[in-house]
């Protein structure tokens, strides 16, 4: 699949160029936390650069480099991570989103992979379509894609397989699969997650070491190239699709 350019990477009459095609605009959105010893802190931010590419390639439209940083206070307990309070992060998208608009993106998507910033992103959304005329924002979260295609036997876990795939595709030499040697138990972190991920009773988690003392839990199972493009490109090709229908392209 072509490998599409971002914003940061074009001139600004290719990024007038791509505006035109669709008036679409494609933001990717993770997070700055640990993910273990076997992989980097960016690996949110990463993830959903990497199905945004491939996004953007299937759709056309602008990909638009976004900060890097989410809303992760769980994860403050492991150095490195970096937290952005949800007042902050609905700030910043609202002066992109502005940008973006007054250069003729009417279009935009939200590309997430980072549950916690899920409340800032659909306010986020919300006012932008309220405060920028014409406006419209499909919300794609990627994870929950990856999760329900691919994650029947691994499931989606903080540092799994199903996070380690995206960093493979783009960024390899980032993944050290060799010390990925101490998963927390399993058991409690899936009936964790559970838990938070039900829609009807859920708790917010405060401090990701009650859910996993080591900071992820998880199988990593199959980590080969056929792997990797399956679920990476699969993701990508369930989210276009969605997309396009949405907006009509």
């Amino acid at each position: 699949m072509e490998r599409a350019r971002s914003l940061m990477e074009m001139s600004s009459p290719e990024t007038a160029e791509a505006l035109n095609k669709t008036n679409l605009a494609i933001l990717p959105i993770g997070s700055v936390e640990q993910h273990g010893k076997h992989l980097p802190m960016g690996t949110d931010y990463f993830a959903a650069e990497s199905i945004a590419r491939r996004v953007t390639s299937l759709t056309g439209g602008l990909l638009v480099d976004f900060i890097p940083f989410g809303v992760t206070p769980l994860h403050m307990g492991f150095p490195g991570t970096i937290n952005l309070r949800a007042e902050t992060m609905i700030a910043v998208f609202m002066d992109v989103c502005g940008s973006l608009h007054h250069h003729g993106a009417r279009n935009l998507v939200f590309l997430n992979w980072h549950e916690r910033n899920l409340p800032a992103v659909e306010i986020a959304a919300e006012r932008v379509q309220n405060e920028c005329e014409g406006a419209r924002v499909l919300i794609v979260h990627a994870h929950f894609i990856a999760k329900d295609k691919y994650g029947q036997k691994v499931g989606l876990t903080h540092g799994g397989e199903l996070e380690v795939l995206p960093v493979l595709a783009d960024r390899p030499e980032l993944v050290r699969l060799d010390l990925a040697d101490d998963p927390s138990p399993a058991g409690h972190g899936a009936a964790q997650d559970r838990l938070r991920r039900d829609p009807a009773v859920y708790y917010i988690p405060k401090d990701v070491r009650t859910m996993y003392a080591s900071g992820w839990y998880g199988e990593i199972e199959d980590t080969s190239p056929g792997r990797v493009a399956e679920v990476v490109e699969g993701t990508a090709g369930i989210a276009a699709e969605r997309i396009k229908a949405y907006f009509e392209i």
